[in-house]
C-alpha cells in the first residue's frame, strides 16, 4: 500500500476509536456508559495525558453536531472547548467547567483503578468523583438540550430557522480543562492568559466544589453551593550542605538541616479566626442544624478565639479558621551511608480569603532560617466571593431547590473556579450527585466510586439547573 494510504488509514482509525468506546456498556445508561469509557482514560497527573479524554470527549460531541476545539499548550497539555451557541443569547453564556486529569491512583485499591468496573451498585474508578463525574453530567445535560432543540425542529420542520432555538437565552460553554490537579497554571490559566477570546460573554461558571449534606438514613440536608474557598500557597523548600560518607559527624547536613527548619516551622502556634466568608457560611447552614451547632454556628465569633475554638468543633471544621501548613513531599538522601548535599521538601499551604500571603511567606522564610531557599509553585490572589443571588444562583435554587435548600458553602480546598473569580466572573462548585460522608472518601483515596443510579439523577438536576438559567426567565 502506498505511504500516503498508510497515513490516511491510521488517522480514520484515530477518529473512529472514540465513537467505538463511547458506546454504553449492557445495562448503563447512555450517561453512565459515557463515563464508564472515561474512567477508563488514565489521565494521572503527572504527567495528565488529556489529550486521550480530549478525543473521547470531542467523539461524543461530533456525533451530536456540537463542534468542538483541542487547544494544547507547549508543554502538551490539552484541553477541549465548545459551545453550543443561541441567536438569542446576545453572546452572553454559562460555562460548565470540569477538568479531565486526576490524582495517581495509588494503593489500597479493591478494583482495578482504570477499569470502569460495575459491582454492588457502584461505578469504580479514579475520577467517580473528582471529577469526570461532573463533566459527564453537564456534557449529558447540554447534549439533551441539544437534541430537544432538534426534536422541536423535527416536530415544526417549516419554523423559521432563527426561532428554532427560541428556547435559549444563553449560550452553553463545555471546557474539560488539563492540570487543575497541579494548580491548573498548564490548563484553565493557560487558556485565559492565551485565548480570553473564549471567554466572551461568559457571566457566571458551574465548576467543582459542592457537596451535598446528607444526614441519618440517608436524608438530603443540603445543597453545597461552594462560593469561596481557601486560596494556596504551594511551595518548595530546600536547603544544601556538606555531603559524605553515612559513617562520619555533620550535624549541619542537609536533611538535618531540612528537619529542624520544618520543626520550627510546625512549631510555630496557629492563629484561629473568623474570616467572613466563613461566618456567612456558619451563618447560612445554622438554621439547619440541631439545637446545639445551631447555636454554635449562630455564634462562631464567640466560639473562636485566637488560640483555640472555646467548645468541640465537628471534626475537620477547624480548618475553616486556620491557615494551615502541610509537608506533603520529603526529598533527601536515596542510600542509608550516603549524606546527601541536598535536601528539599513540598509544603501544601492554605490561606483564608483575608490572608496576607506576603505577610505570612514572609513569616515562613524566616522560620525556616536564612539556609534555605524557597521557591513558590503556586499562589493565587485574593479573590471576593460569588454572590448568593443573581441569575445563576436562582436556576441553582430552582433545579436543586426541589429536594432541599440550596446554602451558599465555603471550602477548605481551592478549584479553578478562583481564576474566574479574580476576574470578576461569579463561579459556583456544585456537586449534583446525592453522596453521604461514606460515598464521598473515595476522593484523591483508594477505592474511588458513584452510586450508578446517582449518575442519571445527577444529569436530570444538572438538566433542570441548564434549562432554567439558559431558557426563558420567569415573569
Amino acid at each position: 500500500m502506498h505511504p500516503s494510504r498508510l497515513i490516511l488509514l491510521a488517522l480514520l482509525l484515530v477518529q473512529l476509536r472514540p465513537a467505538q468506546s463511547a458506546a454504553a456498556a449492557p445495562g448503563l445508561s447512555e450517561a453512565a456508559g459515557w463515563l464508564q469509557q472515561y474512567l477508563r482514560i488514565d489521565t494521572s497527573n503527572p504527567p495528565g495525558n488529556e489529550g486521550r479524554a480530549t478525543a473521547y470527549l470531542a467523539g461524543i460531541l461530533q456525533r451530536e453536531g456540537i463542534a468542538s476545539r483541542t487547544l494544547t499548550t507547549p508543554q502538551g497539555r490539552a484541553s477541549l472547548y465548545a459551545r453550543l451557541s443561541s441567536p438569542r443569547s446576545g453572546g452572553r453564556a454559562l460555562l460548565l467547567l470540569h477538568h479531565m486529569d486526576v490524582v495517581p491512583a495509588g494503593p489500597g485499591w479493591t478494583a482495578a483503578p482504570f477499569g470502569g468496573q460495575v459491582r454492588d451498585g457502584y461505578l469504580w474508578g479514579r475520577g467517580a468523583l473528582d471529577d469526570k463525574s461532573l463533566g459527564i453530567a453537564q456534557l449529558a445535560a447540554m447534549i439533551d438540550l441539544k437534541r430537544d432543540l432538534k426534536r422541536d425542529l423535527k416536530r415544526d420542520p417549516n419554523r423559521d430557522p432563527k426561532r428554532r432555538q427560541a428556547g435559549l437565552e444563553r449560550d452553553l460553554v463545555f471546557l474539560a480543562v488539563a492540570d487543575e490537579e497541579s494548580g491548573g497554571l498548564q490548563g484553565t490559566a493557560w487558556l485565559l492568559a492565551r485565548h480570553p477570546e473564549l471567554f466572551q460573554g461568559v457571566e457566571a461558571v458551574i465548576g467543582e466544589g459542592g457537596r451535598s449534606q446528607v444526614g441519618p438514613g440517608g436524608k438530603l440536608l443540603w445543597w453545597g453551593a461552594e462560593v469561596s474557598q481557601k486560596r494556596p500557597l504551594w511551595l518548595e523548600v530546600s536547603t544544601s550542605g556538606r555531603g559524605g560518607h553515612g559513617s562520619g559527624l555533620n550535624p549541619e547536613s542537609a536533611n538535618h538541616q531540612l528537619v529542624q527548619g520544618l520543626a520550627r516551622l510546625l512549631a510555630d502556634p496557629p492563629r484561629w479566626r473568623v474570616s467572613p466568608p466563613v461566618r456567612d457560611y456558619s451563618r447560612a447552614i445554622a438554621p439547619l442544624q440541631n439545637p446545639h451547632w445551631r447555636r454554635v454556628f449562630s455564634n462562631v465569633d464567640g466560639v473562636i478565639t485566637e488560640n483555640g475554638p472555646k467548645e468541640f468543633l465537628m471534626p475537620g471544621m477547624g480548618n475553616l479558621f486556620l491557615d494551615t501548613v502541610q509537608v506533603t513531599v520529603l526529598r533527601g538522601g536515596e542510600r542509608i551511608n550516603v549524606i546527601p548535599a541536598k535536601a528539599s521538601a513540598r509544603l501544601d499551604i492554605r490561606l483564608l480569603p483575608d490572608t496576607d500571603a506576603a505577610a505570612f511567606l514572609a513569616n515562613v522564610k524566616r522560620l525556616l532560617g536564612r539556609d534555605f531557599e524557597v521557591k513558590v509553585l503556586v499562589t493565587s490572589p485574593p479573590a471576593p466571593p460569588s454572590p448568593a443571588s443573581g441569575r445563576l444562583w436562582e436556576a441553582l435554587k430552582r433545579g436543586l431547590g426541589s429536594e432541599g435548600p440550596v446554602v451558599p458553602t465555603f471550602i477548605p480546598g481551592f478549584t479553578d473556579s478562583r481564576f474566574f473569580r479574580e476576574r470578576g466572573i461569579p463561579a459556583y462548585g456544585i456537586s449534583p450527585f446525592k453522596l453521604g460522608p461514606e460515598q464521598s472518601k473515595g476522593i484523591h483515596g483508594p477505592d474511588e466510586k458513584i452510586p450508578v443510579a446517582e449518575i442519571d439523577r445527577g444529569v436530570e438536576r444538572m438538566r433542570r439547573i441548564l434549562s432554567s438559567y439558559a431558557g426563558p426567565q420567569r415573569r
